[in-house]
């Protein structure tokens, strides 16, 4: 999925065009030069903002499987490098 970068200005001008653009893949709105803001379809707004964020906070009993592998692994070399003397 690429983004393409282009200028509020011109996103404006050719409104229709990357509207559905947008559908397909994320577009990056400049304004003075700089990123501002990010326009994409609702599809990828709600996988962002929903159950598939990495961001997302689990109770103790709702962990699914292989991320608690994961973290119970790091905790483990965690422990191993200090019973080593490591730093960590």
């Amino acid at each position: 999925m690429s983004n393409r970068t282009i200028s509020t200005a011109e996103f404006i001008r050719h409104f229709g065009q990357y509207h559905d653009e947008a559908q397909r893949s994320p577009i990056t709105l400049t304004k003075h030069g700089r990123a501002s803001v990010v326009v994409l379809s609702v599809e990828a707004f709600e996988r962002l903002s929903g159950q598939d964020n990495p961001r997302r906070v689990f109770a103790a009993g709702e962990t699914p499987p292989d991320l608690a592998a994961l973290l119970l692994a790091g905790i483990d070399r965690q422990i191993e490098d200090l019973d080593s003397g490591k730093d960590v």
